[in-house]
């Protein structure tokens, strides 16, 4: 499978995208440039585009694009080649996997005493 395929997989499936996620579960670094390259341009859809703001750890401001396919009148045609097209290009009996958060790390016990002052 490739990423467009992937791409139109998780829109079709209604998942809500942005830099963060599409990186994780899609494999692409540009959600911004992609969207209209491989998606809206290619099937003739919309995208809508919600901004979203908030603060880092650090409490620095941030923002970024929460990017979602509307499932309209509008884009019946465009959402049909899309199913097309994921038919056509997705391997068979293969389901992408969905990442559940983040993988955890692990850090080995120390197996030194602490030390005591008294």
């Amino acid at each position: 499978m490739n990423a467009k395929t992937a791409l139109c997989m998780a829109l079709l499936d209604r998942r809500v995208l942005n830099v963060s996620n599409c990186h994780r579960e899609v494999g692409l670094t540009n959600i911004a440039r992609e969207i209209p390259r491989m998606v809206e341009d290619e099937f003739h859809v919309e995208v809508s585009r919600t901004p979203r703001s908030g603060k880092n750890r650090y409490g620095s401001p941030t923002s970024y694009v929460d990017y979602r396919l509307n499932h309209t009148e509008h884009n019946k045609e465009g959402i049909a080649l899309m199913r097309q097209y994921v038919q056509e290009n997705q391997e068979p009996g293969m389901k992408p996997k969905r990442p559940v958060g983040r993988p955890k790390t692990v850090i080995p016990e120390s197996t030194t005493k602490p030390l005591t002052l008294f």
